[in-house]
């Protein structure tokens, strides 16, 4: 009776870490490069008391799902949406970048490709994870689902999807 108790202990405990991320816990903050060189500098801050962990694979750029919306460039490093569709002879792979309860991390997102004219707004999105074994686990199901999903669902399904503030870049 007590190994079925402890086992159950374990597993509640850790569902209850595998629950996404609260998008109030995590704050993506952007503002334009004073130096030029990069679109934006970034910061994200873990303001919850458990780990959380970022998609990264484009976090420094350049964005694969860029997009307008209401006259703002969404500088998008990860999908927002869930598309179905037979996955490219070639997908990302799902890199987690863990940001420890109360810690900040900073960056610059370049895209060299992405042509703003001067005075455009310009947001950004990532997504958050709280396990990192999840998402990996069904990004490589949904790679061998017959085009029924996209491996990049995962990062949807799974993840908690944040934006940054709006600035206009000079």
């Amino acid at each position: 009776m007590r190994k079925i108790l402890a086992v159950l202990l374990c597993i509640f405990s850790f569902s209850a870490l595998a629950q996404k991320p609260k998008a109030a816990d995590v704050r993506l903050e952007i503002q334009p490069d004073p130096a030029g060189k990069a679109l934006v500098n970034w910061s994200i801050t873990n303001s919850s008391k458990l780990a959380v962990y970022v998609y990264d694979f484009f976090l420094w750029g350049p964005g694969e799902w860029n997009d307008q919306t209401g006259g703002v460039t969404i500088l998008g490093t990860t999908p927002s949406t869930e598309e179905a569709t037979c996955p490219p002879n070639r997908v990302a792979p799902v890199l987690l970048l863990v940001i420890a309860p109360g810690r900040t991390i900073q960056g610059n997102f370049v895209d060299d490709r992405l042509k703003l004219a001067s005075q455009t707004k310009v947001a950004m999105r990532i997504a958050v994870f709280g396990d990192p074994y999840i998402v990996v686990e069904k990004a490589k199901t949904f790679a061998n689902s017959n085009c029924k999903h996209s491996p990049y669902d995962a990062l949807v399904q799974e993840g908690t999807i944040v934006e940054s503030n709006t600035v206009q870049l000079p």
